[in-house]
């Protein structure tokens, strides 16, 4: 949901599963079966997840390839006091998730001024070189109006999951990394969640801002040569969210099949919160929408007003030769009042129409 994603260094663990992460690439080929409908993986409720989950990041273990890890975000009704928390699965069962009893693992500092009122998630990174997971945030100041994006390093330790633990993350110290004004560009007071994809050894971040005057109204660019010194883009929008869209918010970039591959949340019509996707067959122009009800949630076999209305923080991964889309799904309703929980689909209908010539 909304107030306020990559990877590519997965190498081969990644490809031995056949796992497709954001910000990496895979082939177009996929298996034939019929959905039987979105299964509710993570549910809200409870502390600091009281209001929401959202921002499904999945990776593939890299000490335990048979074993997937999945960071995700979680916030109050409302979406104030956000947190950071982690879950596991087995590779051969992806749509059942073990939350960690421990959750959250990362929470906002209130002494820090870009993270004082929340933080939600961005993308996650394995960086194989370092042996370390990246964890790419945003943050917010309600009280400055402000957004920022952040970073976060954490060795993966012997089993790629129970060392990912608050005592092992580390801020990084020039942080925020990406902030609204000045690196080649202004973009008055918000910059947040991007999502970054990493090609030919050079780091793109793809993020969301808000103006004065316009509110979240589409995607820019950054890059940087090492995933930590960020430089803005000048130029138009990658992507408008209008006409279609009101708001164009969280998003994950692929490489399919030799074409990118946006998956993105919009505001369609202003009416309800949709899994959107344009694509290009260059990561830095190009970008075209594909049609707004590509991914219809009301067509799916267990839809209803009461739980999917709203769909919101899309992210597609390949497990074992099938697509799964992974997003938050809430209640009929001013979006901001409802509660939400995480779901996930398998979606081998889906990929043929992503990948349709134009």
């Amino acid at each position: 949901m909304k107030l306020l994603g990559l990877r590519r260094c997965l190498a081969s663990t990644l490809l031995a599963l056949a796992i497709l992460a954001p910000g990496s690439r895979a082939t177009a080929a996929e298996g034939s079966r019929k959905s039987a409908g979105p299964t509710k993986i993570i549910n809200h409720g409870g502390g600091w997840k009281a209001g929401q989950v959202n921002e499904p990041i999945i990776l593939v273990n890299p000490k335990q390839p048979t074993k997937l890890v999945m960071f995700y975000s979680a916030m109050q009704l409302g979406g104030s006091g956000g947190a950071i928390g982690k879950a596991w699965a087995d590779a051969s069962s992806p749509l059942v998730w073990h939350e960690d009893p421990q959750n959250p693992i990362l929470s906002r500092d209130p002494s820090i001024p870009f993270e004082l009122s929340s933080i939600r998630l961005d993308a996650v990174i394995y960086h194989q070189e370092r042996d370390e997971y990246w964890i790419y945030y945003t943050g917010n100041n309600a009280r400055l109006n402000y957004d920022a994006i952040g970073l976060v390093t954490c060795p993966v330790g012997e089993d790629g999951y129970r060392g990912i633990t608050p005592k092992n993350l580390r801020r990084h110290p020039g942080n925020p990394i990406l902030s609204p004004q000045g690196q080649g560009r202004d973009d008055e007071t918000f910059v947040s969640q991007g999502a970054v994809f990493r090609e030919h050894g050079v780091w793109h971040s793809l993020y969301s801002y808000r103006t004065a005057k316009n509110v979240l109204p589409g995607l820019r660019r950054a890059t940087s040569p090492d995933g930590m010194h960020w430089t803005k883009v000048p130029g138009p929008d990658l992507l408008a969210a209008a006409p279609e869209q009101r708001y164009l918010e969280w998003h994950q970039v692929y490489q399919i099949g030799g074409r990118y591959v946006l998956l993105f949340e919009g505001y369609n019509g202003g009416t309800r919160w949709g899994a959107d996707v344009a694509v290009s067959a260059s990561l830095t122009n190009g970008w075209k929408k594909l049609p707004a009800l590509l991914i219809d949630q009301t067509i799916w076999a267990n839809y209803s007003d009461a739980e999917m209305f709203h769909v919101a923080t899309p992210a597609l991964y390949q497990f074992n030769g099938h697509w799964h889309l992974y997003f938050q799904a809430a209640s009929a309703g001013e979006y901001t009042s409802q509660h939400w929980a995480l779901w996930g689909l398998e979606c081998d209908d889906l990929l043929p129409k992503i990948l349709a010539p134009p």
